[in-house]
């Protein structure tokens, strides 16, 4: 999914009014890639299967299951700790230049609203599905991703490929 976004000249020309019909196309289905892998991992793709999903594992309280995980690192294991975080984060990554990329939307705002509000989307159909634990923290971890994600898409990719076009 990452190196999806990470080809951003080519989806920079998805977005121009000049645009040929096999870019946009190609530019929509990394899209829709990457949607159907972000479905798959977090709804499919469960490392705590033997969890038995009750509404008292809801967790509303910023960073405390972070918080606490972190306490208890030893019992519950490094890995799991850092690749949840990372994880979380490195999952909406490529959301907000995709997004950008085959939508034309260019406004970081709102690409961030996308992000959150898919996040939310997230969280609220593991609750209603009752997979997979709803937690805040999985929503400012995967907000973090989308800013990150926006972010590279405005100052790495977008301003480099401008210069790169002004040579």
């Amino acid at each position: 999914m990452l190196l999806i976004s990470l080809h951003q000249p080519v989806f920079m020309q998805a977005t121009s009014r000049t645009t040929r019909p096999l870019i946009k196309l190609l530019t929509w289905l990394a899209l829709v890639i990457y949607i159907s892998a972000a479905v798959y991992i977090v709804f499919f793709a469960r490392r705590r299967q033997n969890i038995v999903w009750s509404p008292h594992l809801v967790n509303l309280m910023p960073l405390a299951n972070t918080m606490r995980d972190y306490r208890y690192v030893s019992q519950i294991g490094q890995w799991n700790y850092w690749s949840n975080i990372f994880g979380n984060i490195a999952l909406f990554v490529p959301l907000g230049p995709l997004v950008a990329a085959a939508t034309g939307f260019r406004r970081w705002r709102w690409l961030l609203a996308i992000g959150v509000g898919a996040s939310v989307l997230i969280e609220c159909a593991q609750y209603v599905l009752e997979i997979g634990i709803p937690d805040i923290d999985d929503v400012i971890l995967n907000s973090t991703g989308a800013l990150v994600g926006i972010i590279l898409w405005e100052v790495l990719f977008r301003k480099i490929y401008r210069l790169l076009l002004q040579k």
